[in-house]
């Protein structure tokens, strides 16, 4: 009995240090990029992006790429850095070659996409750092 017990203190104590250590993540609800960083993409995004993600304007004929707003987006990306998000769009998008980002791009677009989602804004601008590989997509704004 006295084992029994003991295993059970310690996964215990494992859950609360795992739970605390959760607790301190930080993550897109916490005010990740500026109103201005994800302004200055917005003509960019509708040059650029929106001619394959936003299902409005895709050519006919041409399947349209994964959403970048809405429940199917946050799905795919919830409890993945942020920064994966950022090297996907500065690696491979736009994906018919029409044009290169440069990183500042990337993570700009990234918070554009935040802003679109309605993840709130903060007062630091989001940068491709340290920093920004310990934030987390999170469902829900």
């Amino acid at each position: 009995m006295g084992i029994r017990r003991s295993l059970l203190g310690v996964a215990g104590l494992a859950f609360v240090a795992s739970s605390m250590l959760n607790a301190g993540q930080q993550t897109t609800r916490d005010g990740v990029y500026t109103k201005a960083q994800a302004d200055r993409v917005t003509e960019m995004y509708g040059k650029i992006c929106a001619n394959c993600h936003d299902p409005a304007k895709v050519p006919d004929g041409k399947k349209p790429a994964p959403p970048l707003l809405g429940d199917v987006f946050l799905d795919a990306w919830k409890d993945r850095p942020l920064v994966e998000l950022m090297a996907v769009i500065r690696l491979t998008m736009p994906n018919d070659g029409s044009a290169v980002l440069t990183p500042e791009d990337a993570v700009d677009l990234a918070a554009y996409i935040l802003q679109a989602n309605k993840f709130p804004e903060g007062k630091a601008a989001l940068k491709n750092d340290d920093a920004a590989r310990k934030i987390l997509i999170v469902k829900t704004p």
